[in-house]
């Protein structure tokens, strides 16, 4: 009975996770951040966000953040763009409003960018076809490492909203080795 219980356990330790790593397609660089602490900004009509942060890892392929729909209103496009330092557009996304919950962490995912550890992007985030009443709004946070400054209107501050990136998952292979250093690190 104790031999049955120890490769049961073993499994479970070293086998099973295995397992639990194949669907895994992307990993985030950091945790998901929560709501921002200076204040809130409005994007509808000809008011746009833009930010530049830098990315953690190579082949970023999605950007999180927290959004705020307040009442369910905006049921309108939400346009994501998603530009280089030298302002080319890279990646262009459009969510709906309708799809976005009053305050929800909505994770922005497109094709993956090689080659994207610790260069600067910009993206733009913009609801055009959306009135005063249809408004999203956006959580502001001081600088970080990773987020640099964000312009809205004619403003350009330092700070933006607080965001997570994603990144390709390297294989399972590599996931494996990842969790199992993390693992034996801590023993």
């Amino acid at each position: 009975m104790t031999k049955f219980t120890v490769i049961s356990i073993l499994f479970l330790l070293f086998v099973l996770p295995i397992f639990m790593l194949l669907p895994i397609k992307m990993v985030p660089s950091g945790d998901q951040p929560g709501y921002g602490d200076m204040g809130r900004v409005s994007i509808y009509g000809t008011r746009t966000f833009g930010q530049e942060f830098i990315s953690k890892n190579n082949n970023l392929m999605a950007v999180g953040t927290t959004i705020k729909n307040p009442n369910l209103k905006n049921k309108k496009d939400i346009n994501f763009k998603l530009f280089d330092e030298k302002n080319n557009l890279l990646r262009e996304v459009m969510l709906n409003g309708f799809n976005v919950g009053d305050g929800d962490f909505v994770k922005i995912v497109f094709d993956p960018l090689s080659g994207s550890k610790n260069k600067k992007f910009k993206f733009v985030i913009s609801s055009p076809t959306a009135g005063e009443e249809e408004i999203i709004e956006l959580f502001l946070i001081a600088p970080t490492d990773s987020v640099l400054s964000y312009n809205y209107g004619d403003e350009i501050k330092e700070g933006g909203i607080p965001m997570v990136t994603f990144h390709k998952s390297g294989g399972v292979l590599t996931n494996v080795k990842t969790i199992y250093s993390n693992l034996l690190s801590k023993l």
